[in-house]
């Protein structure tokens, strides 16, 4: 059974245009000289049978011939077989081998199509046995004639080449078109498979993002208010007998509350974010006065120094460390509130230094260790790990809290080639 030909050989083969442009294209080159001849009385006619009837009987084999196209497309070997045959009828029983040639071409679209749906040695078997199967059919038309032995070999020398290299030019194109076709049929269910891995990707870094922030939510709902209730039971204990305190207790309370209300907004933000069509940038240390000032706007004392050109940090570093200042001041406003903040980076060695250094709480409140603020150190060490950098988080002795973190630029670089 005939292997079908690609589908874009069959959309176009598989047209009643296609066939008819070719009917036209070959009936043209096969009767112009014939006819033209005939009606300038140049030549003689000494064929059995009169010139209309051999013009109309070609050009009825030439319909058959380009009717025969319309098969290429799901029978390419049979088409093209039956293609030769009405080749032979013209040249051979018809006598007009002459005639015939223009026929080459539809011949060659023929062998096109099985070059392209059959494999290369069945595709080469067919079109030897092909042009070998026309060409005894012409010596033995050739030697019926009685012409003598060197023109028959001359004359089955110069069609047979002629019909062989038409043939086997076919032949060889659809073979390459196929094997093109394949190629770019892989390439493109590649890319359908690498835009699926992708999707996944996406969605698991979407899940992953979502996982985080609701962390993050839950740490902001958890601590926060948990701090918040603890807070008003004392300011609420308070009252009868220390109003006063219990005023500043409240206060308190209206600063955490607005800490906790700013924690949430961005937790919620990064949210929305996952799922919108258009994502922001990735922030970075080029936007660390932006943090900076966002903090200092809300009363806190922030200086920043940096040495060295962070520049040089590879961007996942960079963005990285934009994450552990954002949450070392978080944390500040959190668990020191009114303490001063440093902020130090130092790019050296191929290394990133970043620290954020706060001095004790001005407002210390007695028991604020009970109400359960964490730092989020896990969540920087996740972080962290991931470029293969290092964290240090500890108690200066006198109230303030340090956090140092180094982060080497190789793995960096390394984890973006791979």
């Amino acid at each position: 059974m005939d292997k079908v030909a690609s589908p874009r050989v069959v959309s176009v083969m598989r047209s009643p245009l296609f066939a008819v442009v070719v009917f036209v294209a070959t009936v043209v080159q096969v009767c112009a000289v014939p006819v033209l001849s005939l009606l300038g009385g140049i030549g003689t006619w000494d064929h059995a049978l009169a010139p209309v009837v051999v013009i109309a009987l070609t050009i009825a084999v030439c319909a058959v011939q380009a009717a025969c196209l319309t098969l290429v497309a799901s029978r390419p070997v049979f088409a093209m077989l039956a293609i030769i045959v009405c080749y032979l009828l013209v040249a051979v029983a018809l006598g007009v081998p002459n005639w015939a040639r223009p026929m080459y071409l539809v011949i060659a679209i023929a062998m096109f199509a099985v070059g392209s749906a059959r494999p290369i040695s069945v595709a080469a078997a067919w079109a030897a046995f092909g042009v070998v199967g026309a060409s005894v059919g012409l010596a033995s038309w050739a030697a019926s004639t009685g012409t003598p032995a060197n023109i028959v070999i001359g004359f089955l020398l110069t069609e047979g080449t002629a019909l062989a290299s038409t043939s086997f030019a076919g032949v060889a194109l659809g073979i390459l078109w196929a094997v093109l076709d394949r190629r770019a049929a892989r390439e493109r269910q590649r890319v359908l498979e690498l835009e699926e891995e992708q999707s996944v990707a996406i969605e698991r870094s979407r899940a992953a993002e979502r996982g985080r922030i609701a962390q993050e939510l839950h740490d902001v709902a958890g601590q926060h208010l948990a701090g918040l209730v603890s807070l008003c039971d004392a300011s609420a204990d308070l009252a009868p007998t220390h109003p006063q305190r219990a005023l500043q207790l409240i206060e308190e309370v209206r600063a955490e509350g607005r800490y906790a209300a700013a924690s949430l907004y961005g937790a919620l933000g990064d949210l929305r974010a996952v799922d919108a069509v258009a994502h922001a940038p990735t922030p970075d240390l080029r936007d660390l006065d932006t943090l900076a000032g966002f903090w200092r706007e809300r009363g806190m004392d922030v200086s920043v120094e940096t040495r060295g050109d962070l520049d040089l940090a590879p961007v996942v570093v960079s963005a990285t460390a934009y994450r552990v200042v954002q949450e070392g001041l978080s944390n500040v406003a959190k668990h020191a509130a009114g303490a001063p903040v440093a902020v130090r980076l130092a790019v050296e060695d191929e290394r990133l230094h970043v620290s954020v250094e706060n001095g004790a709480a001005r407002n210390a409140r007695p028991g604020e260790d009970d109400l359960g603020l964490g730092w989020g150190l896990d969540t920087l060490r996740d972080r962290l790990a991931l470029v293969d950098g290092s964290l240090d988080a500890s108690d200066d002795g006198v109230g303030g809290w340090r956090l140092t973190v180094d982060i080497p630029f190789a793995h960096a670089r390394e984890t973006v080639r791979d």
